[in-house]
C-alpha cells in the first residue's frame, strides 16, 4: 500500500515538471516572434498580397529599409521609423528628415540606394519604388524580399495598406483613408465651384515647366477628388512632359499649381522668380485673377500618398478663393 503511494507521488510530481518546462518553452518561443511596435502579433514568414502579386516575406516587422520616397511617406504617416532610407541631393528630404527617427540610415540615392548599405541593416523586407531600373531590383531582391510600391497615385490606398500590414498598423492605414475621404467631403462643402473651373499643376524641373497626364502626381486628386476640370491639351499627356511658357498661355487655365525646389533646379534658382516676371505668364487668365498657388505644399511631396494628398487637401482648404 505504501509503495502504490509513492509511486503515485512520483507520478504528479513528474507530470508537474512537465507542465512547466511546457509553460517555459512557449514563453521563450513568443517573445522570439512577437513584433516590438505590436507585441500582440506575432512575426512570421507570411505570404502578402499586393497590387495581385503575392510575396513571401515576414511580418509584421520593424526591420524595413525604405528604398522609394512613396514608401517613406507611408512609413512617416503611420508614425513607422525604418531602418533605412533614400536620398534626394546630399540628404534626406527636408519634409520628411525629422519625422524618419533618428536612427533611420542613409541608405544611398533614390534612383539606385547603395547594396553595401542596404545589406548592412539586414532588413526583413525592401520597400522600392517602380521607378528603378530591373537590375536595381534584381541587386536589393538578393538581398531581402523587395516589393516595388507604385509611383502611380491610382494606387495611393493599396500602398497604405501595405505599409500597414507590413508593419503591425492595418487598423491605423484604415482610418487614415477614413479620415481622408472626410476631409475631401469636408473641403467640397465649402468650395462647391471647383468642376466649373479648369486647372492644371506645374512642376518645375531643370529650370523648364513640367506637366503630368490625368493618372500621374497630383492629377488625380486634382481632378478625380477635388473636382477641377482637365485641360484639353493634358489629355494627350500621359508621363512627365515639359512645355514652354508660350505653349501653356494658350491653355486658358483658371487655377495653376506651381511646384519648385531648389534640389530640382541646381542651376536654375532664378527660375520662379524669372518665371513672374515674364510678360507671357503675367497675361495669362489664372494670374490675372491671382489664382496661381506656388508651392502650395513642400515641393519633395510626391503627390500619390496619404501623406502628399492631406497635405495638400489641408493647404488648399485654407488657400482657394
Amino acid at each position: 500500500m505504501k509503495k502504490n503511494c509513492w509511486v503515485g507521488a512520483i507520478f504528479c510530481m513528474l507530470v508537474f515538471l512537465s507542465a512547466c518546462g511546457t509553460t517555459s518553452s512557449q514563453q521563450v518561443t513568443s517573445s522570439e516572434t512577437k513584433n516590438e511596435s505590436s507585441p500582440d502579433l506575432a512575426s512570421q514568414e507570411q505570404v502578402i498580397t499586393y497590387l495581385d502579386k503575392d510575396y513571401e516575406i515576414i511580418y509584421p516587422t520593424q526591420k524595413i529599409v525604405t528604398a522609394s520616397l512613396e514608401a517613406m511617406e507611408d512609413a512617416v504617416a503611420l508614425g513607422f521609423e525604418p531602418l533605412g532610407a533614400v536620398t534626394v541631393g546630399d540628404g534626406f528630404p527636408n519634409y520628411l528628415k525629422e519625422h524618419l527617427g533618428e536612427d533611420v540610415a542613409n541608405v544611398g540615392n533614390k534612383f539606385g540606394p547603395d547594396v553595401e548599405a542596404v545589406t548592412a541593416l539586414t532588413p526583413d523586407v525592401i520597400l522600392g519604388s517602380t521607378k528603378f531600373d530591373d537590375s536595381v531590383t534584381a541587386s536589393l531582391s538578393k538581398i531581402a524580399p523587395t516589393i516595388n510600391v507604385s509611383h502611380q497615385s491610382i494606387n495611393w490606398e493599396d500602398n497604405l495598406r501595405l505599409m500597414g500590414q507590413l508593419t503591425g498598423k492595418t487598423e491605423d492605414a484604415e482610418q487614415k483613408i477614413v479620415d481622408y475621404q472626410s476631409d475631401l467631403s469636408a473641403f467640397k462643402k465649402d468650395h462647391p465651384n471647383t468642376p466649373d473651373q479648369k486647372a492644371v499643376i506645374i512642376r518645375i524641373r531643370d529650370g523648364e515647366l513640367c506637366v503630368y497626364g490625368e493618372k500621374v502626381y497630383y492629377n488625380p486628386m486634382i481632378y478625380g477628388d477635388l473636382g477641377f476640370q482637365i485641360p484639353e491639351e493634358l489629355n494627350a499627356i500621359e508621363a512627365q512632359t515639359t512645355i514652354s511658357v508660350e505653349q501653356f498661355a494658350k491653355w486658358n487655365v483658371d487655377v495653376v499649381f506651381v511646384q519648385f525646389s531648389d534640389e530640382e533646379n541646381a542651376g536654375h534658382l532664378d527660375f520662379l522668380n524669372n518665371l513672374k516676371e515674364n510678360a507671357i505668364w503675367q497675361s495669362t487668365p489664372a494670374v490675372n485673377s491671382n489664382h496661381v498657388y506656388y508651392n502650395i505644399v513642400d515641393a519633395g511631396y510626391q503627390g500619390g500618398t496619404y501623406l502628399s494628398k492631406e497635405a495638400f487637401l489641408s493647404s488648399a482648404s485654407d488657400q482657394l478663393q
